[in-house]
């Protein structure tokens, strides 16, 4: 899927020109300037169009949530399949700024005259007043607060592990707003991992590691770190990490740091820094609940502006159960679709751009799909369902995966009650009742139902 190599330079640059021209349209004037304005085509080759971009925080979001959309957009213009190439130019970051009098980012303090560190700058959107907060990360947010309210008295460290895509990113940044807001001359430096490494390499190849220690040590008040499970195996950038973290603990100076795991779990990593790394307080983030996948939506939707039906947000948030990164990024190419065919958003729309999210029909007639829904709606294990527990937040679940699997399965009720541990077929069939008249009498059931069955029945 490469772009011929008879298109010139020139030619890709001008088709690029256009797709702007043609997004510009399409997209929110300040989503446009934030993610779209600061690219730059940089020519062609047998493996695609490629386009430059400032840093890997805009290679990452626009590789999440607007690839797809450029792609079709550049495609449509040259007449035959692209693909593009992000790359990431970091000489681009201060033509942005320079060109841009209203940047959606806030660069880090100025580090006196030690030139500054190729650090990644705040983003002004990830403020904690933009953190949807639920059951799942509520602990992670507190604690984050905390931090923010008074930098090295309430957790020094401050770890927070967790999956991808579920808001670790977007804490580091809300404590550093925070802070800068509190107190602008707060020193607070923002750095991915692969960043700090490659900072450290270049001061090394330069002869300038005085300079990058004083950058990350004596002129940091806070540091904020990203994905430190990168750290593994690189042992050299593992000794200064540590040293800087041992400077900055003793002049208690405020560090947190994200992981997609615990610290112990972290392959390649020296003991010393896995102790120092807990003798803090460790927070988890947990995919988050039903609940808080449909607020972060309309959030989402609220922050651009964009009209999102309830049936389309619970149809999303039904099917896309673990990554908020990918729910927001399922909204955003909806609505890039929506525009660029002058459509509104509906649930028929939903339903053909996100076929990949549905489930093939057989899957949805089986009473194993049906479990696995429901169970992921009630953020549940259908191992729950199928357990022997009566409390309520497992039993009720269960009454309403057992009436659809009547409904939609048109087992029997013995068959039923053996697809749930067992259970006796009378129990199934007072199950299926209670939740035929709950559904007559009862707004949140119906509504519970109605919601699972539009994920089902697509």
């Amino acid at each position: 899927m490469s772009l011929s190599t008879t298109v010139e330079k020139k030619d890709a640059a001008a088709a690029w020109h256009e797709a702007l021209e043609n997004i510009r349209g399409r997209i929110h004037r300040q989503t446009f300037d934030t993610w779209f304005r600061p690219l730059r085509c940089t020519g062609n080759g047998d493996d695609g169009v490629h386009l430059a971009v400032p840093s890997k925080f805009h290679l990452d979001w626009i590789s999440d949530n607007y690839l797809s959309f450029i792609t079709e957009q550049l495609s449509g213009i040259c007449g035959r399949e692209v693909e593009v190439r992000l790359e990431i130019a970091p000489e681009l970051a201060t033509a942005v700024e320079e060109a841009a009098p209203a940047s959606p980012e806030r660069s880090a303090p100025s580090t006196g005259e030690v030139k500054a560190a190729p650090i990644c700058r705040l983003n002004e959107r990830y403020t904690f007043e933009t953190f949807v907060t639920g059951p799942s990360n509520q602990f992670a947010r507190a604690a984050s607060q905390a931090v923010a309210d008074k930098p090295a008295h309430a957790y020094n460290p401050l770890f927070i592990y967790g999956g991808t895509g579920l808001g670790k990113t977007h804490l580091l940044h809300a404590i550093g707003l925070q802070m800068l807001e509190r107190e602008r001359g707060t020193r607070v430096i923002y750095v991915s991992t692969e960043a700090f490494m490659n900072d450290m390499i270049d001061s090394v190849r330069h002869e300038k590691m005085e300079a990058f220690r004083a950058r990350y040590r004596s002129q940091c008040d806070v540091l904020l770190v990203d994905d430190i499970q990168f750290l593994g195996g690189k042992d050299r950038t593992q000794e200064e990490f540590f040293h800087t973290f041992n400077h900055l603990y003793e002049s208690e100076r405020q560090i947190v740091i994200t992981c997609d795991k615990l610290p112990h779990e972290i392959p390649g990593i020296e003991e010393r820094l896995r102790t120092r790394f807990q003798c803090g307080l460790l927070v988890d983030i947990k995919p988050p609940e039903m609940e808080t996948r449909v607020a972060i939506l309309r959030n989402k939707a609220e922050t651009e502006k964009i009209t999102l039906p309830d049936d389309v947000a619970l149809f999303l948030a039904t099917n896309i159960t673990s990554n908020v990164r990918e729910l927001e990024g399922s909204l955003i190419r909806l609505q890039a679709f929506a525009s660029m065919y002058h459509a509104p958003i509906t649930l028929e729309l939903a339903r053909e751009q996100l076929k990949s999210l549905a489930s093939a029909p057989e899957r949805a007639l089986s009473p194993e799909h049906i479990q696995k829904l429901v169970a992921n709606y009630f953020s549940l294990k259908v191992s729950d369902l199928r357990s022997q527990r009566r409390h309520r937040a497992v039993s009720l679940p269960r009454q309403i995966a057992m009436f659809l699997c009547r409904k939609h399965c048109h087992l029997s009720f013995p068959e039923i009650g053996e697809r749930f541990g067992g259970k006796d077929h009378t129990t199934v069939i007072s199950a299926v009742r209670k939740i035929e008249t709950s559904l007559g009498n009862d707004g949140d059931i119906k509504k519970s139902v109605e919601a699972i069955e539009t994920s089902l029945l697509v």
